[in-house]
């Protein structure tokens, strides 16, 4: 993983601790938009690992 994405994945991290630490409904939006993008990214990325299809 390159540092870049490792360094803004802690930021992110930072952020949305501190939104459930100062108050529980916005931090549990924010964990679950960023579960839903997370799994959304991970289903639709191009890894190009054998896979050709067009």
């Amino acid at each position: 993983m390159p540092t870049q994405t490792l360094l803004l994945l802690a930021v992110i991290a930072v952020i949305v601790g501190y939104a459930a630490f100062t108050n529980a409904a916005a931090g549990g939006a924010i964990v679950v938009s960023a579960t839903v993008v997370g799994i959304l990214y991970a289903i639709i990325r191009d890894d190009g690992r054998g896979d050709n299809r067009p």
